[in-house]
């Protein structure tokens, strides 16, 4: 089997976990590396990715968009975390919003995405911006946010060794 490098992006260190997980089930994986040291050289030498993301507004972070959006192709399997309930109406969107992205020009093998920690510091200070004002966050929507500290967790981390292990499997 050829070289999958495991590329991740985070501002939290979530996806850098579930990256290490993915490593660690990937036989013959280079990396993890962070997405911003990656290139089009690197996009062109590999044919398979494995992509660890956080989730931003819905979808996939910028970083991960950006680079989705230089492959063509590609056969990719994607990972990531995101604040809310893995069983969430707002988790069902972002799966559907991430995979059609993933695979308008390329084949996806696979998407696992798990409930990860939120920096609720940051997330706070949306509690002071009006309701009805864009990036309001209500009291309610704040406390659910609290649930997801910790995570991922062990049990996170195996699932996503046996999601990844599956998708090269199935491939």
């Amino acid at each position: 089997m050829a070289k999958i490098p495991i590329i991740f992006s985070t501002i939290t260190g979530n996806a850098f976990r579930l990256a290490e997980a993915a490593a660690s089930v990937v036989p013959d994986s280079v990396g993890p590396y962070n997405i911003r040291y990656i290139n089009d050289e690197v996009i062109e030498r590999f044919d398979t990715f494995v992509l660890s993301y956080w989730c931003n507004h819905g979808t996939a972070d910028d970083d991960t968009i950006a680079l989705i959006r230089k492959m063509s192709g590609k056969n990719l399997i994607v990972i990531g975390t995101l604040g809310a309930a893995r069983e969430s109406r707002h988790a069902e969107e972002v799966c559907t919003r991430v995979e059609a992205l993933a695979s308008e020009h390329n084949r996806l093998l696979g998407h696992f995405l798990c409930r990860g920690s939120i920096d609720l510091n940051r997330t706070a200070q949306k509690l002071r911006i009006p309701e009805g004002e864009k990036g309001h966050l209500s009291q309610e929507r704040f406390e659910k946010q609290k649930l997801s500290l910790g995570h991922p967790d062990a049990a996170d981390l195996e699932a996503a060794r046996t999601a990844v292990r599956g998708f090269l499997q199935n491939a």
